[in-house]
């Protein structure tokens, strides 16, 4: 019998390369724009942004199936799901209080320079309906990102790719596509994508790490809630 899974899982190994690519590129020609142009609308509550981000997801999900390999190479079988959420909640509530100390730690130490509140100021809700719509417009934008970094790599080239490679790796690129938020976003955001990625190996299941990330996300904004007027002076 003739094997046709190589074909395909090669297929979709080139796809999660392309995705990636034109993602890194998208976030790049994002932080020329963000540097000359402001917009007055909340870019994550954006129609086209949001059914953008759906499409992502589905894709995602495509190469999962295209691959041919077990959905739990993918962290795609979840025991425990209440016990999982609670404990990645947790853990992303004291992610973004480690990471909101270490930003002002570093900007007092550094200089602003090393940081751009362009896009925190741009999703920062206003009133109490635009507040669910943020926490909803994340959830696409969050699992997109878990898919592709974790489910995707991790899952996907973690048999011919070393982990540890892989984890550096994902976390140079993760760290680049938060490029808008200055140097001290960057190497924010590939110290939480290596932390993520050993939730997921740890755990094996995707929904720790994205849980965590959602959380992380949402208690970001909160914190900049109450501290506009400071953000103000960036």
């Amino acid at each position: 019998m003739i094997n046709f899974s190589i074909p395909w899982l090669t297929l979709a190994r080139a796809g999660i390369i392309s995705l990636s690519i034109l993602l890194a590129w998208v976030t790049y020609r994002s932080h020329l724009l963000l540097k000359h142009y402001q917009p007055e609308f909340n870019l994550l509550l954006a129609p086209p942004e949001f059914v953008l981000r759906l499409g992502l997801v589905g894709l995602c999900l495509l190469l999962v199936w295209l691959s041919g390999l077990p959905a739990s190479q993918f962290g795609l079988i979840v025991e425990r799901p209440v016990q999982t959420i609670g404990r990645g909640a947790a853990i992303g509530a004291a992610v973004a209080l480690l990471v909101n100390f270490l930003s002002h730690w570093s900007i007092k130490h550094f200089g602003r320079h090393i940081y751009s509140p362009l896009v925190i100021r741009n999703i920062l809700p206003h009133g109490p309906i635009e507040w669910g719509l943020v926490s909803v417009a994340f959830l696409p934008a969050v699992a997109m990102e878990e898919l592709l970094f974790r489910t995707l790599w991790l899952g996907g080239f973690s048999d011919i790719v070393p982990l540890s490679l892989l984890i550096l790796g994902t976390s140079i690129l993760f760290g680049l596509m938060h490029q808008p938020q200055g140097q001290l976003g960057m190497i924010m955001a590939g110290g939480i994508n290596i932390f993520f990625s050993m939730l997921f190996v740890w755990s094996g299941q995707l929904l720790l790490p994205l849980t965590a990330h959602y959380v992380v996300n949402v208690v970001q904004l909160v914190m900049a809630h109450f501290q506009r007027e400071q953000l103000e002076k960036l």
